[in-house]
């Protein structure tokens, strides 16, 4: 039996028609669903009222949603638009356009119709490049925009609305130059009438500016890339391609930051710093460096760096670049001696790093320069001094040395002498004769002394003043 057909005067209407429909506060929220809606999303009425119905939107659809679902209480219709939802069966695409409704309790209500096009739109891309193209546009993450000469956008992807939060139907019939922040104008207009004169695909006009964001005071930085396909029969018009450059930006911020920072090192730091290239020829230099080799920069840029070691070192400083060349290690650190008209010469601590680029190849060399000379004079007295403690030290006998190790630790020539059985004149006379080898005169003035000579020797750290005897 054919089953009766609906009241169509009644309010199941709504109910029995085969798309989806949805009534939505000015939220997002349901307040309503017919059957086909309950089918398709997987939910009855009665589980769905109140749902936040934009929880079912794909990300990257979202934003668009929201303008739309802003936009359509200003209108009698609303226009015709596609978004991927989630369903029961999962991930569709569905056609959607919307009306403003007077609803119990929902004065802002708007009535959405949706019709599932998945399959539809799958068939068109498998036998139509057309609707390929459109689809691929669409939802590319970059911008399309489509302008006149004069440039009012003609229509635009929904990468706009995803990117800067804009209805694209408000867009529309605007002027692009109206979303660019005022300082960005002038260049944009002067890229925009340089592309209206010529711009190819193989050279198109490029212009990096900041368009306003919907809702937000922060702009979002853009790169443009303009086509002028004006005498195109199936285009007539500029193309622009838009990409979100925001990360970009941010990233090259950073590298600016810190390439300042290495420049104030460079330039204003104590170390002597230097780059070559891989035969060893400078391409730059600080002005510590310069300072340290005692040579103007004109002198030193484009001198190799072994030209101011002293040719003792040279060797050595072959032998860490062989090191570096088969990779043992990126960076290699050594004490090398500088060719200086100075009495004392010049050292320096080097650390020479290979640096790599991304492949892992390498691209120049770093070097940096620490002046130790200082340092080595410092040490080359300590080891004179050495020298000298340990001749004095030598020229004690035995027993002489075995009583000044005693005279710190025993308090008279009396014990000393119980100590070492023997007499107290033995003692007195081995003393005698050490207070004149160490050019002393008293019991303290030896100890010290004694201790001097034996921590110059043996580097042991000084412990202990003694007061005189």
């Amino acid at each position: 039996m054919k089953p009766p057909a609906a009241d169509l005067s009644s309010p199941d209407l709504l109910a029995e028609l085969p798309d989806c429909v949805l009534v939505l506060d000015e939220h997002g929220q349901v307040h309503w669903g017919n059957r086909a809606a309950e089918r398709l999303f997987g939910r009855s009425l009665r589980d769905s009222i109140g749902f936040p119905a934009l929880d079912l939107v794909h990300p990257d659809d979202l934003e668009f949603v929201l303008r739309s679902l802003a936009s359509v209480q200003r209108k009698e219709i609303g226009t015709l638009i596609e978004v991927r939802a989630k369903t029961a069966t999962g991930w569709r695409l569905l056609e959607v356009i919307g009306a403003p409704v007077s609803w119990p309790d929902e004065p802002s209500a708007v009535l959405f119709c949706m019709r599932d096009i998945t399959e539809r739109r799958r068939f068109e891309v498998a036998r139509n490049d057309d609707a390929r193209f459109r689809s691929v546009v669409q939802n590319s993450p970059d911008m399309t925009i489509l302008l006149t000469p004069s440039g009012t956008v003609e229509s635009t992807s929904g990468a706009l609305s995803r990117i800067l939060g804009h209805d694209p139907e408000e867009v529309e019939g605007q002027r692009l130059v109206d979303l660019v922040i005022e300082d960005d104008r002038p260049e944009f207009l002067a890229s925009l009438h340089l592309a209206a004169q010529d711009a190819t695909a193989l050279n198109p006009v490029t212009v990096r500016v900041q368009l306003h964001h919907h809702g937000s005071r922060v702009p979002t930085p853009v790169e443009m890339l303009f086509v002028n396909l004006l005498d195109d029969p199936t285009v007539g018009r500029l193309v622009i391609s838009a990409r979100d450059i925001t990360a970009q930006v941010a990233a090259e911020k950073d590298l600016y930051e810190n390439e300042q920072k290495f420049r104030k090192i460079f330039t204003q730091g104590p170390l002597g710093i230097c780059l070559t290239d891989l035969q060893q020829q400078i391409t730059d230099a600080n002005g510590a460096f310069c300072a340290f080799v005692d040579h103007p920069l004109k002198d030193v840029v484009g001198a190799t760096f072994g030209v101011f070691i002293h040719p003792n070192d040279r060797e050595r400083d072959h032998r860490i670049l062989r090191l570096l060349e088969g990779q043992a290690s990126q960076t290699q650190t050594a004490d090398i001696q500088f060719l200086s008209d100075r009495m004392e010469g010049a050292f320096g601590n080097v650390t020479t790093t290979l640096v790599l680029d991304d492949q892992g190849e390498p691209i120049y060399c770093l070097r940096i320069v620490e002046d130790i000379t200082k340092r080595k004079m410092l040490e080359r007295e300590l080891v004179a001094h050495a020298s000298t403690a340990s001749k004095l030290l030598a020229s004690l006998t035995a027993r002489e040395t075995e009583i000044l190790e005693l005279l710190d630790k025993v308090a008279t020539a009396s014990a000393i002498a119980d100590r070492l059985s023997v007499s107290v004149r033995t003692v007195e006379s081995h003393l005698e004769n050490a207070y004149r080898k160490l050019g002393v005169h008293t019991r303290g003035a030896a100890i010290a002394e004694f201790g001097r000579l034996t921590r110059a020797v043996t580097g042991l750290p000084h412990e202990r003043e003694h007061p005189p005897a």
